[in-house]
């Protein structure tokens, strides 16, 4: 089932790096798209930083865009302060700065993000300082050989409705054989079927017996992808943490949008 406004209330955690730049615009632009509602987050660690001249900056932007946004700032760790932040708002999409795989800001070490991402019910969208600005043109939804690869399907489908994107199924698993084809070629089956019945727009593509992260990232670098969206547990190479999730989330330049499978808003307990 779809609902009405899928990300009604938007959280953006961030920080002062250019990736934080590149987050505020996709906020801003998903807040647009939902007409959703915005709170900004600053998390300042241990440290003395201010962020009165970053708070004026994204003011001046919202204003800009005619979007209304709440601001507020919390000092500790970024993951706890996330964490207990999200619980007390009832957010349905956080929206993550992060830098390039090279490294991210000191109090935002790699554990901080996945721990966010790991831990939140609703959808967490990263965005790296490499990423291009906002555009949702095509996005691609890869499905592997999991029964929770499914759950992420009515996310894609409500985002592609609102944005006019064009859906790009990838089938694909780390390994190959007749059944894992034909468990991924069901999958991709009932997907279409599922996109068909909305009038969304979509592709279809396989690949088995591959690198998945690196699968993944290479054919949305080929359609052109604005956003992949991905389960955090397993899907073909184990748990979150140790997952093909991860390294996209470390590596992709293109925004990802990490689904946990208890967010069972959309798709019910046993996906859509």
């Amino acid at each position: 089932m779809i609902m009405e406004n899928t990300f009604d209330k938007v959280l953006l955690a961030i920080d002062k790096t250019a990736a934080s730049t590149n987050a505020l615009v996709q906020a801003c632009n998903y807040a647009s798209l939902f007409k959703s509602e915005l709170t900004v987050l600053f998390v300042s660690g241990d440290t003395f930083e201010t962020f009165e001249d970053a708070k004026k900056q994204i003011k001046d932007f919202t204003l800009s865009k005619g979007i209304s946004v709440e601001l507020s700032e919390r000092k500790g760790k970024f993951y706890d302060e996330v964490a207990k932040f999200e619980k007390q708002g009832d957010f349905t999409l956080i929206i993550l700065g992060t830098k390039d795989k090279k490294g991210f800001k000191p109090f935002w070490n790699s554990n901080d993000i996945f721990n966010v991402i790991n831990s939140a019910v609703c959808p967490v969208l990263s965005v790296k300082t490499s990423s291009d600005e906002f555009k949702l043109d095509h996005i691609l939804l890869p499905l592997a050989d999991s029964t929770k690869t499914r759950q992420k399907v009515p996310y894609c489908a409500e985002i592609a409705k609102r944005s006019g994107a064009t859906i790009h199924l990838l089938g694909i698993s780390s390994t190959s054989g007749s059944e894992t084809e034909k468990k991924v070629n069901s999958y991709l089956r009932q997907t279409e079927n599922f996109l068909s019945e909305r009038g969304l727009k979509y592709t279809v593509e396989t690949r088995f017996g591959t690198r998945v992260s690196q699968g993944i990232m290479t054919y949305a670098t080929d359609v052109n992808a604005g956003l992949i969206l991905i389960m955090t547990e397993t899907e073909s190479e184990g748990l979150f943490m140790d997952s093909y999730s991860q390294k996209l989330v470390y590596s992709s330049e293109i925004p990802v949008m990490s689904i946990h499978s208890r967010d069972t808003r959309l798709t019910g307990q046993a996906g859509y």
